[in-house]
């Protein structure tokens, strides 16, 4: 009776992490949806110009890349039925925290983006339905991650394996 109470709890944790990778998937996917719509803006008044995520040489499509990686990282090892085979966390957790802390670091250095415009970069709505949500990308992937553990398996400091 035990073995099975142990069989379905590591059956519980599996399909958690698939679901937490789907939902990472799907959150990459909005991700990648999200890059087409405007993300900054240059210039005031008649002469502002808004970009989308995915404009030329504009620093967001980093943002979008690594979230869309690691959405789809996370997606693919989430459908992989291959014995030995599981989710994948962190590799995507990691790409999704890359996402995260870019999408800050364009959020709160957007005045600094080029020495000829500096205050007249400004946020579009893009940007922060992006920041959320590599954000809640992040936190998924995170959760994911923390809720890994190997029951059959106890690793010592020094790498060596008990049973």
């Amino acid at each position: 009776m035990v073995a099975n109470t142990a069989s379905t709890q590591t059956s519980n944790a599996a399909d958690r992490e698939r679901m937490l990778s789907m939902v990472a998937g799907a959150l990459g996917l909005l991700m990648f949806l999200l890059g087409f719509m405007r993300w900054l803006s240059i210039g005031e008044g008649d002469q502002q110009s808004k970009y989308s995520g995915f404009a030329f040489q504009m620093p967001t499509t980093a943002i979008i890349g690594f979230a869309l990686a690691a959405g789809l990282i996370a997606l693919l090892g989430a459908t992989e039925r291959r014995p030995g085979r599981g989710v994948p966390s962190a590799v995507p957790t990691g790409l999704a925290a890359t996402s995260l802390l870019l999408a800050i670091g364009v959020y709160l250095g957007k005045g600094a983006i080029s020495p000829e415009l500096g205050d007249q970069v400004g946020v579009e709505i893009g940007l922060i339905l992006g920041l959320i949500t590599a954000l809640v990308q992040t936190i998924v992937l995170a959760m994911g991650l923390a809720s890994r553990h190997d029951n059959d398996r106890d690793n010592d400091y020094d790498g060596r394996v008990r049973s």
